[in-house]
């Protein structure tokens, strides 16, 4: 199974989120330091959730981060991380 799909499982199964997108921006990364031939590597993450409700941005990244220890333990590089509430989704 490739990364993107198992970072979309990973949200699916941790956050119930009203909407998510996975984005691998890897390809950006040719010519940088240690980048990797076909290996999916730098990820955009965008989750919407209201487990993120009365959360610290900070703590938000955190657990999002912990869900995916394990894919940054092979591979993974790096990940932005957007997340927001519902409520905060709709006034963007």
């Amino acid at each position: 199974m490739n990364r993107k799909l198992k970072i979309e499982q990973i949200i699916l199964k941790s956050f119930d989120p009203y909407f998510f997108s996975v984005l691998d921006v890897s390809e950006q990364h040719r010519g940088h330091q240690n980048f990797k031939e076909n290996v999916e590597s730098h990820f955009e993450i965008i989750i919407v959730s209201e487990q993120f409700k009365n959360m610290k941005r900070i703590d938000r990244h955190r657990i999002v981060n912990h869900n995916l220890k394990e894919e940054f333990s092979s591979d993974l590089h790096s990940a932005i991380i957007k997340t927001y509430t519902i409520e905060e989704f709709k006034n963007i």
